[in-house]
């Protein structure tokens, strides 16, 4: 049994794991951790992606 991911899945999964750390690990209300947990899922996306398409000139 494999189990395969493409790197978009792969820092999906890795974004939404690290981002439910985070919130777990903060001393907040639940509300406010749901939404620091969105808020970090949505910046490591923004930064990983960005990163990505940065650095893609110089994969050629």
């Amino acid at each position: 049994m494999k189990f395969h991911l493409s790197h978009l899945q792969a820092m999906l999964l890795f974004a939404l794991m690290i981002s439910i750390a985070f919130g777990f690990l903060s001393r907040r209300r639940p509300l406010e951790r749901v939404k620091y947990i969105v808020w970090s899922l949505l910046l490591f996306l923004l930064f990983g992606i960005g990163i990505g398409w940065a650095m893609y000139p110089f994969s050629r």
